[in-house]
């Protein structure tokens, strides 16, 4: 109940961030911060942007869902099924506000990915990422998974700055979105790691003759 009660209030947050952010001073200010991750440019750095925007764009998000799609159908369990709601909201949820804040990217004369449309926050890919890397914690719920994690996403999160396709706001709010859906699907809780079966019977072993019967049955 929780993770409702706190999912909720913030993607009303993150939708009231997205118009606030279109303000001319806080643009500016947005703008400031991107300029000084984009002068660190270099052709290393450019790799590696370009291999995360690879492996987290749209064509990889659908990959990832049908994988996700297939993986839920064969093991059927609770943590395949989340794992894949987790993905489908956040990277759902983040598309949606996008359409409805249409925030405009950055000047394209700054972009390394040239013109790649109007619509600029929350970034699609840091969603993406970021919900995969909840999914992940989902299906193997292991300390080095949640390093892994947070890795990646603070790589993608500089890398689509970096790359001038989004505002630092942007990549922030992507993780306020995921968060929020992530809180809400996961609201009725996980099993322990190694509880995979239902809890056993109190009276499991119990023969019948030593069940205490009620007088006069």
């Amino acid at each position: 109940m929780m993770r409702l009660v706190v999912g909720v209030p913030l993607l009303v947050l993150v939708t009231v961030l997205g118009f606030a952010a279109e303000m001319p001073g806080w643009t500016s200010a947005d703008w400031a911060v991107a300029q000084v991750v984009q002068d660190g440019r270099n052709p290393v750095l450019t790799g590696i942007a370009l291999l995360l925007r690879l492996g987290f764009g749209t064509e990889a998000g659908v990959v990832i869902s049908l994988g996700l799609a297939v993986f839920a159908l064969v093991v059927r369990t609770s943590e395949a099924v989340k794992a894949l709601m987790v993905v489908l909201a956040g990277w759902g949820a983040g598309a949606l506000l996008k359409i409805t804040v249409d925030r405009p990217r950055p000047p394209v004369a700054h972009s390394m990915l040239g013109d790649l449309g109007a619509m600029s926050f929350p970034s699609g890919h840091v969603c993406l990422t970021a919900a995969v890397a909840v999914a992940a914690w989902v299906l193997v719920r292991r300390r080095w998974v949640v390093v892994v994690g947070v890795l990646v996403v603070a790589g993608q999160m500089l890398a689509r700055v970096y790359l001038g396709v989004h505002y630092p706001t942007d990549v922030l709010a992507a993780l306020i979105v995921v968060a929020g859906t992530s809180l809400i699907v996961l609201a009725g809780g996980l099993r322990p790691a190694g509880d995979r079966h239902p809890a056993a019977s109190p009276l499991k072993g119990v023969s019948p003759g030593r069940l205490v019967r009620p007088p006069g049955t």
